[in-house]
């Protein structure tokens, strides 16, 4: 996988970085995640339109969250879920960082989420369309603001007999 740099400047892009802020939720705890409640692909990824010259650019939402923070995304690098959330945009440790593929085929790897396949796959098979499907949930419980008990069901509704994503780093 190859990704191209983006840089988001914070006051040439002030735009750009107020509308993606209006499309994100933040849990009440500092270990919460923050959810990008935009448009999602049919991976099950936030999708952000960039209103760039030389015509509109979609970029996965936590790609831009981690140009937003840092000041750009490098070239050849991917913003890694380490909460396994592909809908969190929360830049740091336990959430998104930057890594390499090869650190993010590793961290899949020893989470039992090999092949590519994405959020909590695992032994329960969660597919492409389920991914998208649970995407889906999660955003709509949290439309109207934060709902630990909404995202908890969400998550639970994609997944029999698998724990809250979210218990493992210290709740949703």
């Amino acid at each position: 996988m190859t990704s191209h740099r983006l840089v988001v400047d914070p006051v040439g892009d002030a735009g750009e970085i107020r509308r993606f802020t209006r499309y994100v939720i933040v849990g009440p705890s500092a270990h919460d995640c923050a959810v990008f409640v935009g448009a999602i692909g049919d991976d099950g990824y936030g999708r952000f339109w960039l209103g760039r010259p030389g015509g509109p650019k979609v970029v996965r939402a936590q790609r831009f969250a981690v140009a937003a923070v840092h000041g750009v995304m490098p070239a050849g690098m991917v913003a890694m879920h380490e909460c396994d959330n592909p809908l969190c945009v929360r830049v740091g440790s336990r959430h998104v960082v930057i890594g390499t593929q090869s650190d993010n085929l590793t961290d899949m790897g020893r989470k039992h989420r090999g092949g590519g396949s994405g959020w909590g796959r695992g032994a329960s098979g969660l597919d492409r369309q389920a991914r998208r499907a649970r995407a889906h949930a999660v955003r709509a419980a949290l439309i109207n603001g934060w709902d630990r008990t909404a995202v908890s069901e969400a998550l639970g509704a994609g997944m029999p007999g698998q724990e809250p994503l979210f218990a493992l780093h210290g709740g949703i």
